[in-house]
């Protein structure tokens, strides 16, 4: 029998209280106009190295930009296309220990090395929406196939095995229960043999290890912001999702997600909710020496770092 477990945050606030947290901004990577090298059309992902080297994932302009820990560009590469190295919808990026790196441009996966030279690709036959990699340097491909969520391959791009439960779509959102986009969630975050995602639906945080589900984390939050759709075209819909990410380091669990009202990020300890922080974009990478990289687009799309005081 699988043991699960369920703790709920929402009466566990006396860390609010009693301990000050803020984040101060350290620097930011990104002009309103000027150097081409610092203009972004659509952030999709971060993701920083062991060195603090800064990749930056541009979905409108289909590149990879380089820039050293202190945010100066280094380099940049791909473009809009389907030769080898260019990419048509790039999702997400992640580096491995090798300092290789692979984007998700679905129904593919294209390999870099850390100079940005194209290596190979891979195709995969879902729709992937991001991608991680585990303990074991192994890929992990989020996306709906065969009532399953997580796809395994080795990071030459043979198919290895799947796992995890599609979610269950509410009632609220019936009509979509048979496509899979709207079983998967839209992130998620890998650390040694764990694998955690937010379900878009509400506030729940599921906790994989070994490929087996450990545990939800849950919260009440009124300002979680469930997704909205809208039928556009007969068979079509366009619709709106909150981004969201989950970082576990050391005895910490930082969860960022829209809200109806605000952006937020909590922050627990040991399974107890220390803060919840109102922040202006969203987390999307925290580095070896503990620094945030924010996502924001107030006035222009740029990388905001921050320090955690």
């Amino acid at each position: 029998m699988k043991a699960i477990f369920f703790l709920d945050f929402c009466s566990k606030e006396k860390g609010i209280v009693n301990k000050v947290i803020v984040l101060e901004k350290d620097f930011e990577i990104g002009f309103l106009e000027g150097d081409e090298n610092y203009i972004f059309g659509i952030i999709t992902d971060v993701e920083v190295d062991l060195s603090g080297n800064i990749f930056v994932l541009d979905s409108k302009l289909c590149q990879v930009l380089k820039y050293n820990k202190y945010g100066k560009f280094i380099l940049k590469f791909g473009k809009k296309g389907q030769g080898p190295g260019e990419f048509r919808y790039p999702e997400s990026i992640v580096l491995d220990l090798e300092r290789s790196i692979y984007v998700l441009d679905t129904p593919k996966v294209k390999i870099f090395n850390k100079e940005g030279r194209f290596i190979h690709s891979f195709d995969f036959d879902f729709y992937g929406v991001d991608i991680a990699i585990n303990n074991k340097g192994n890929l992990i491909i989020l996306g709906a196939k065969d009532n399953k969520i997580f796809h395994t391959y080795d990071r030459q791009g043979k198919y290895l095995y799947s796992f995890g439960s599609s979610l269950n779509v509410p009632n609220d959102f019936a009509k979509f229960r048979e496509a899979d986009m709207f079983r998967t969630p839209i992130r998620l975050w890998s650390i040694k043999n764990r694998i955690y995602f937010m379900n878009p639906y509400k506030y729940e945080i599921y906790i994989y290890e070994n490929s087996n589900l450990k545990g939800v984390l849950t919260k009440k939050s009124s300002d979680y912001l469930k997704p909205k759709f809208k039928e556009e075209v007969p068979g079509g819909y366009v619709g709106y999702i909150a981004d969201n990410f989950i970082f576990n380091k050391g005895n910490n669990i930082f969860v960022s997600y829209n809200g109806n009202k605000a952006n937020w990020l909590d922050i627990y300890e040991n399974g107890e909710l220390l803060k919840s922080l109102e922040v202006k974009g969203i987390l999307r990478a925290i580095d070896f020496e503990g620094k945030f990289y924010f996502i924001e687009e107030e006035d222009y799309p740029k990388i905001v770092t921050y320090i955690l005081k």
